[in-house]
């Protein structure tokens, strides 16, 4: 919405008109004043650090997830190209790609790209999502072991490509050697160079 659009200024002849001209002048004040107030408010918001306490509602983690939904929204209804491969890892070293999953948009931009790799006692599974220019700006990260254990990693990014914030949650089991800050190099910043890759691994149909 239109900030200016929150004040409603009265046709000419109106009692407006008729004021004394030093309240009209006070009255025209008033409204920067106010103006300047607010976005001095809104900005000093925005610019506070993430914390435990705030993060769920910090404007750049609200931007991120909205944009999530928006991209979510589009795969569902169809809007989006996928693009995928899958691999045989019998054969391979552990945590090699067994699948990569690409969704570009009609400009031919990549949306979300998916892939997942395991052991013979642990798997993850990586979607990041991409803001309209590319850049990488969440990742949701889901990985389980032979032991029960099952957690989900979120990490939001911001419009430069930074990390900004990451959470981790336990779903089930005591635990495993899953790290608690997610490493960068997981974090694919080219996704149509790492789903075009050449694999280690044969490519099954």
């Amino acid at each position: 919405m239109n900030t200016w659009s929150r004040y409603h200024f009265p046709p000419r002849g109106s009692a407006s008109d008729q004021l004394p001209h030093s309240m009209a002048a006070s009255a025209m004040k008033i409204l920067p004043v106010t103006l300047s107030l607010w976005l001095f408010v809104g900005g000093v918001y925005a610019a506070e650090p993430i914390t435990e306490k705030n993060w769920r509602n910090h404007p750049e983690i609200v931007e991120v997830r909205s944009l999530y939904n928006a991209i979510v929204a589009a795969k569902n209804a169809g809007s989006l190209k996928k693009k995928e491969r899958k691999f045989d890892t019998s054969s391979c070293e552990p945590y090699e790609d067994d699948i990569r999953v690409l969704y570009i948009d009609r400009n031919e931009k990549p949306r979300i790209y998916y892939y997942a790799g395991g052991s013979e006692d642990s798997m993850v599974r990586r979607e990041l999502f991409f803001d309209e220019n590319g850049k990488l700006r969440f990742a949701f990260i889901k990985a389980g072991a032979y032991n029960g254990t099952m957690l989900e990693h979120r990490v939001y990014l911001s419009k430069s490509g930074k990390k900004i914030w990451e959470t981790q949650k336990l779903l089930e089991g005591p635990g495993y050697t899953f790290p608690t800050e997610w490493p960068d190099g997981e974090l694919i910043q080219n996704p149509v160079q790492a789903f075009n890759d050449k694999s280690p691994c044969p490519e099954t149909k």
